[in-house]
């Protein structure tokens, strides 16, 4: 009763059916089965089953309680943990996938556009050097290329670093599809 008065977040609801199902004479072993079927969380169901022991087995309950509660504190902790670390990895995944794109961008603005100039210089005319041949090369052809390596760094970035973020891959895809879309951009605008 007194967890279903306090301020639990989007728990509070449901303690406040647990507590009441309780008061209505609905065994707490029940009570609790139907509070983890609601929630459906692993801590949850165990703590769950933790403290239905304890009822079955009599004793000392509000020391089962208090370690429970320690031990939801302890996991939260973890969890915290974690996330803050495979944060920190998720941003080196997309720094790099940043220098990536600086490093094209800046192989194309450089060393192949004075390739692609020479080129146009040369064209037509014949090297004094026997039978060295140089082959041209398609300005078309290397951005594609360029875009394909940039594209594989961004979906497969994109996929693991929001997956390390939170442990879903419904967040690797949505930074997947934000990698593919600056991809694109900057392909468009400065290539």
């Amino acid at each position: 009763k007194s967890a279903a008065r306090g301020d639990h977040g989007r728990l509070t609801p449901e303690l406040q059916r647990m507590a009441s199902q309780i008061s209505w004479g609905i065994p707490v072993k029940e009570a609790l089965n139907n509070f983890a079927e609601r929630i459906n969380t692993p801590s949850v169901k165990r703590m769950t089953v933790t403290i239905n022991k304890a009822l079955e087995i009599g004793g000392n309950t509000s020391a089962v309680f208090e370690a429970a509660a320690r031990e939801i504190d302890q996991v939260k902790l973890v969890e915290q943990q974690r996330r803050a670390e495979m944060s920190l990895y998720a941003m080196v995944i997309f720094i790099s996938f940043f220098v990536f794109l600086a490093v094209i961008l800046i192989i194309d603005k450089t060393i192949f556009a004075a390739l692609l100039d020479v080129q146009s210089k040369m064209s037509g005319s014949t090297l004094p050097a026997g039978n060295l041949q140089i082959a041209e090369v398609d300005p078309s052809m290397l951005k594609n290329t360029f875009f394909s390596f940039v594209l594989v760094q961004s979906i497969g970035g994109g996929l693991l670093g929001g997956f390390m973020m939170d442990g879903r891959l419904s967040s690797g895809v949505r930074f997947c599809f934000a990698l593919v879309l600056i991809s694109f951009f900057i392909f468009k605008f400065l290539f």
